[in-house]
């Protein structure tokens, strides 16, 4: 095996290894926020003498034992807001709006309409809104400096027209990436 074989499979374990590392890192944090979510629900709290950690098996553990069972935990409703949902949602606040609302104004009406982004804090749950309405280019475009709009509907004070309306082109629209 040659220097350049070997640092190739090198590679490959230390991209395994951090692939298993974000899986359990993953796995800590929908603990926390199924915990998150049990705590602040009002259910009944009953003593439990474990602790997460002894019911989390390593993958080693794990590739031993041919039948694991998952840790006993509550059933608690899903901390974020389907996407069909999101979307249904996004559509109709835009669809009556008077003019684009900014990542900030969107992500506060959400709220407002009970939606739930699925993120711990507002900083990262105006990430996820980010993603969540770059996934919606079909609907929704983003007007340089003005903010979401639905994607068939002008906004002439931003210099948008929707592609096939009239002469004018499209112009002064931001993609999510140009936003970063």
């Amino acid at each position: 095996m040659n220097a350049i074989e070997k640092l190739q499979s090198e590679r490959q374990r230390v991209v395994a290894r951090l692939a298993e590392i974000d899986r359990i890192l993953g796995q800590y944090e929908e603990l926390q926020r199924i915990a998150e979510s049990y705590l602040s629900s009002g259910a009944p709290h009953t003593a439990h003498t474990g602790t997460v950690t002894d019911s989390v098996k390593t993958q080693e553990e794990a590739q031993h034992e041919p039948s694991v069972t998952e840790p006993n935990l509550p059933r608690v409703k899903s901390p974020k807001t389907p996407m069909v949902e999101f979307e249904r949602v996004v559509t109709e606040l835009l669809s009556e709006a008077e003019v684009p609302l900014d990542r900030s104004a969107l992500y506060k009406a959400l709220l407002d309409r009970d939606i739930a982004i699925g993120s711990p804090d507002e900083s990262s749950d105006l990430n996820t809104l980010s993603v969540r309405m770059s996934r919606m280019k079909d609907k929704v475009v983003n007007v340089s400096g003005h903010g979401y709009w639905p994607k068939d509907r002008a906004f002439l004070p931003g210099g948008y027209v929707p592609t096939g309306v009239g002469d004018m082109p499209s112009q002064d629209v931001t993609s999510e990436s140009d936003l970063a």
